[in-house]
Parts: C-alpha cells; sequence; structure tokens
C-alpha cells in the first residue's frame, strides 16, 4: 500500500484530497463525513466580505458596488454572520482531526487583515483566500487588478501566522506570472481555479438569476494545462479544483503538478463516500506504477516528457488539427 500522505503549506495531510469549500463544508455533521471518508483536509464554507461589512453596520451607500450588495444581502449566499462563521471555525476544528482551512470570499481592500486574525484565534489551520475581484470597470488597468489582489496577501500575510492559500480565477492575461508575484507576496499556496458564478437575464422579469450547475470532468483540462505551467515555473504548492469526479482526474492533476486536490461537485452527487473511492483509485495507481509515495507522483509528468510546456502545447494543437478534429 503506497503512502496517500502529502505536506501542503507546512501541514501534515494524510490524502491529497480535500473537501472544497461549498455548502455541504458549513455543516460539522459533514466534515465528519469528510474526515471519516479519508479526506486529508476540508475548506469550509466561505465568509463573504459583504457579510462583515453588514456586521460592521455599513450600508450599500459606503461601499463600491451597491447592487452586489443588495444582491448578496438577500440571496441565499449569506449563509452566515461574522460572529457566526467564526464559532463554526472554532466547533469545526474541535470536530475533527484534520486540517481546517477556513474560506475567505473578498473583493479586496481592508476587511480582511483584522479578521483573519480572529479566524487564526478561532483555531482554523489555515485560510484560503478566495479573491472574487473581476474587473468590469474599462478604466481598470491590468496592473491595478493585480495589485488590488497583492495588497489583500500582503495585509492578511502580515498578521497571521497559519498558512495562507490564495484562490484566483484563470482571467489574468499570464497566470504563471501572477501566481510569482502572489508567491512573492507571501502567499503559501495558491489554488487553480475559482470558478464563478454564471448569472443569467431572466427575459419576463428582466431581472438576474443565478446559474447553479455542477462542473463536469472536460473542465478539468484547462486547470491541468495550468497546474502544469504554473508548477514547471513557480515554486509554490499548488491545490487543483474543477471536475474531479473520479480518480483518473485526481491523477491527471497530482502528475501536473497539484500537491493537493479540491473537489465538491462529486460530493454533492455521490456522497462523501466517494473520497475513499478517489484514495483507493490513487493507492491502486501508485502501487502498479511501484511508487511508493505519492510525493513521488507529485509533477511526474512535468518532469518526464515535457521539456519546453509551450511547445508540446502547439505540437497538441498541431495534432488535433491534422485529425480532422476542427472544423
Amino acid at each position: 500500500m503506497a503512502n496517500l500522505s502529502i505536506d501542503y503549506m507546512g501541514m501534515k495531510l494524510t490524502s491529497p484530497v480535500m473537501a472544497a469549500s461549498s455548502t455541504l463544508t458549513k455543516d460539522i455533521a459533514n466534515i465528519r463525513k469528510a474526515e471519516d471518508a479519508g479526506a486529508g483536509a476540508v475548506v469550509l464554507k466561505s465568509l463573504f466580505e459583504e457579510e462583515i461589512r453588514q456586521d460592521s453596520g455599513l450600508s450599500s451607500d459606503d461601499i463600491s458596488h451597491s447592487e452586489a450588495y443588495d444582491y448578496i444581502n438577500a440571496d441565499a449566499a449569506m449563509v452566515y454572520g461574522s460572529g457566526e462563521y467564526l464559532e463554526y471555525v472554532r466547533k469545526a476544528s474541535e470536530a475533527v482531526g484534520i486540517p481546517v482551512i477556513a474560506s475567505i470570499n473578498c473583493e479586496g481592500g481592508r476587511w480582511w487583515t483584522d479578521f483573519a486574525v480572529s479566524i487564526e484565534e478561532a483555531g482554523a489551520d489555515a485560510i484560503e483566500l478566495n479573491i472574487s475581484f473581476v474587473p468590469f470597470d474599462a478604466s481598470l488597468t491590468s496592473a491595478e487588478v493585480e495589485a488590488r489582489y497583492i495588497e489583500v496577501i500582503e495585509s492578511v500575510k502580515s498578521k497571521v501566522k497559519i498558512p495562507v492559500a490564495v484562490k484566483i480565477g484563470d482571467n489574468f492575461s499570464s497566470i504563471p506570472y501572477m501566481v510569482q508575484k502572489i508567491k512573492n507576496a507571501g502567499a503559501d499556496a495558491v489554488t487553480l481555479f475559482n470558478r464563478y458564478y454564471q448569472m443569467k437575464i431572466n427575459t419576463r422579469t428582466l431581472e438576474l438569476e443565478p446559474v447553479h450547475y455542477y462542473s463536469e470532468t472536460q473542465e478539468a483540462y484547462n486547470v491541468i494545462r495550468w497546474v502544469a505551467a504554473v508548477s514547471r515555473q513557480c515554486p509554490v504548492d499548488i491545490s487543483a479544483t474543477t471536475g474531479v469526479h473520479d480518480e483518473d482526474t485526481l491523477i491527471q492533476y497530482i502528475l501536473a503538478g497539484a500537491k493537493t486536490v479540491q473537489t465538491a461537485s462529486m460530493l454533492y452527487k455521490k456522497g462523501f463516500s466517494a473520497i475513499r473511492d478517489l484514495n483507493t483509485g490513487l493507492d491502486k495507481w501508485l502501487d502498479k506504477r511501484n511508487l511508493v509515495s505519492v510525493k513521488d507522483a507529485v509533477g511526474l509528468a512535468m518532469r518526464k516528457k515535457i521539456r519546453q510546456y509551450h511547445t508540446i502545447e502547439r505540437i497538441q494543437y498541431i495534432k488535433v488539427a491534422d485529425g480532422h478534429l476542427l472544423q
């Protein structure tokens, strides 16, 4: 039997499989189920920046995106108050032996430094900063957008001792460059990628409505590409997420260079016992390859197969085109 343990952000995980932040992980019973099924860690349901603003007594007039504030304030996404969230962190940390990672969903600015300290004091083993700042303002430059991310990271890291992972989207012009900047700002890990919620317009009421859907396996391939590119260039721990529904996708992420892999949609579809199936499949694959530890597999495909990543990307495009799969 292979050793599935992995060092992630200085924490010793018994498995690279993590339960991702979702409504499932806002329940103590589910966190225990994740641990019992063999999860290496669990990421709690995110606390939204708007909730801290609300608890601070600020109105929508005091913030820059009043429409977003009003929408989220009225929507089911407002599942916690900040005080309740800290209490939940305490209970979760006491309930399980695996690392508990608090998740805070923010746009940036001054809201997170003091609250991150409170999360640390509540017993969280780490923090995942889910920075969800998507620039829709034409006056904002890419440099200003990047600076907003770095400001949040540096501010939080200056105050807490526990490790901090930064979860980003794939909407940067140069993802490896941005990840390197995130690492230089003090982040202990990066999570690739944030899966932004989609919106639709109700043609009867002309109102915006959220579109909720589970991830599909094919969504993982874009993430695998960037995990591979980042892992070869940036000395930072990588946690991959999106499209993990079977052990094959889990193994691909690890081979590309991810130390941990997060799953949520699979848990909704199959239940927490699916984590055990992932670990079993990974263990069998490692044994078949005569690999003693999962650590031996991290980034293995990049070390064995690829010398110039941009070259292999072009080769793969040519192969697909030559196969007449493109019209």
